[in-house]
């Protein structure tokens, strides 16, 4: 594990556009301490904690029964299918207090993705962790492209966040091999000489970051507490995004079948109201990815 800097806090910026931008700009993360209220993101934490243990993942005290459930195995899918059916995990993407981050970045009516993205990271499952990655690679369509990361509970280091290389957005879009983790891909940083920057998350913290920002999940590191956390995407209408990026993560489910039994109208299909301009994905990050040397 190489020397984790702090990142820098920049909440006391947002009121001021230009420096938001410009620290976006030069580090190509913001780093925005207690964003969200802590209670809302509480909230969402037992709403997901609540359908692990109904299947039995944990226990009523929140501690895993047996081995780590891994992302995208088959007995993964029973509880996040669950997930991504909660009205309220698809509503926190559209936290006013985010969309006026967004807002501030791409100066223009914001897309908030459709496709939304839960983790949950079980201890002792190191080899799975997230690699060091840039997002684009999964996104697409547009650079310009901001994934807000919140932890759904306090996240110390040992538990499991993010990690940020500060300034590699700058350096484009970097080779990419075939890795272990959420998203199949990673990087090699070695040799590249930036600062990783991370923190000990708070709930209501966000990190928001540029979709070549390159950027890791630090292993859960405790003996018996999952860390659960949220991705979302946004980018300005005017930018064209893939076709797929407006189904359902993991695409099992149909937005009929995750819409079924919810009260918010204006959640559903609203990016069929916006002048959207999309694209088809490129499968050649995928299909041309080397074998980890």
């Amino acid at each position: 594990m190489v020397d984790m800097q702090r990142f820098l806090d920049s909440s006391a910026a947002l009121d001021k556009p230009a420096l938001l931008r410009g620290r976006m700009a030069r580090y190509g993360y913001l780093y925005l301490p207690g964003l969200l209220p802590a209670g809302i993101v509480h909230d969402m934490h037992a709403a997901i904690l609540n359908i692990c243990i109904r299947h039995g993942w944990l226990d009523t005290q929140g501690h895993p029964r047996d081995s780590a459930r891994l992302e995208g195995s088959p007995e993964f899918f029973e509880v996040y299918d669950d997930v991504q059916r909660l009205e309220a995990f698809h509503a926190f993407a559209h936290r006013p207090e985010v969309l006026h981050v967004m807002e501030l970045l791409v100066q223009e009516a914001v897309l908030v993705h459709p496709r939304n993205i839960a983790r949950i990271s079980f201890p002792h499952a190191e080899h799975f962790t997230t690699p060091a990655h840039q997002d684009y690679v999964h996104i697409q369509a547009t650079p310009e492209t901001y994934t807000a990361w919140t932890p759904l509970s306090d996240c110390p280091q040992s538990l499991g966040g993010l990690a940020v290389l500060a300034g590699s957005h700058k350096l484009g879009l970097l080779p990419v091999h075939k890795a272990s983790g959420a998203g199949g891909l990673g990087i090699d940083t070695e040799g590249i000489d930036l600062l990783w920057r991370t923190a000990d998350y708070r709930a209501g913290d966000v990190l928001i970051f540029h979709s070549f920002a390159v950027h890791e999940a630090l292993p859960n590191r405790t003996v018996d507490r999952v860390r659960l956390s949220t991705d979302y995407r946004y980018q300005g209408i005017s930018k064209p995004i893939v076709s797929d990026g407006l189904e359902p993560h993991y695409g099992r489910l149909g937005w009929p079948e995750i819409y079924k039994g919810w009260q918010r109208d204006d959640l559903q299909y609203y990016w069929r109201k916006m002048p959207l301009k999309t694209v088809a994905r490129d499968p050649s990050f995928h299909a041309n990815a080397a074998e980890k040397k």
